[in-house]
């Protein structure tokens, strides 16, 4: 059969198109395999919710992360002062957070949350650009051995609430955790 010419240039048109097709195809494999290696999520955390992009850029670091969360040891547990409740110590946390003392600030985080951010530096670097302006304490939650203190966070980027867990030993109260309730945790 001898082809004519009006079966030759649909033949060659969807030739064409198919190229076209395979290009864009490798195009595309090529741009998700290059940013996928440069991509980023907010913070290698303990939440299990993957953050990347804009909404990474205005949550707090220590906010997202794997799943797994570290064990907490109580002979390792950061103390709750003597005299001052699960409420008081999260109400400290935030004043110091708003006030720019990161140091003082950090040093009531939960040991595990500490590790997260890896040092006071990136701990204070990250905050410090979060703008946190203000906080309320929503609610206060005391049973037996346990407290569980909820807090939320004033930011520019959005308002961020925080759940602290906190335990009894003997008559002293120990940061259990900080997590993100509302971030799949």
């Amino acid at each position: 059969m001898e082809e004519t010419p009006s079966t030759t240039a649909p033949n060659r048109t969807v030739m064409i198109l198919l190229v076209v097709v395979v290009v864009l195809l490798a195009a595309i494999v090529v741009y998700l395999v290059l940013s996928g290696s440069g991509s980023t999520s907010a913070d290698s955390g303990a939440t299990g919710t993957a953050v990347s992009g804009e909404a990474a850029a205005s949550m707090p670091s220590g906010m997202t992360g794997s799943a797994e969360e570290a064990e907490f040891d109580p002979a390792t547990a950061t103390r709750v002062a003597a005299g001052t409740t699960p409420e008081q110590h999260v109400t400290a946390y935030f004043d110091a957070v708003v006030e720019g003392d990161f140091e003082g600030a950090y040093s009531l985080l939960p040991v595990a949350k500490q590790q997260d951010y890896g040092s006071l530096e990136a701990f204070s670097e990250q905050l410090n650009g979060y703008g946190i302006t203000g906080f309320a304490i929503d609610s206060v939650a005391e049973e037996g051995d346990q407290s569980q203190v909820t807090a939320t966070a004033t930011m520019p980027g959005g308002d961020f609430q925080y759940l602290w867990t906190f335990v009894k030993d003997g008559e002293e109260w120990l940061v259990k955790s900080r997590t993100l309730p509302g971030m799949g945790n």
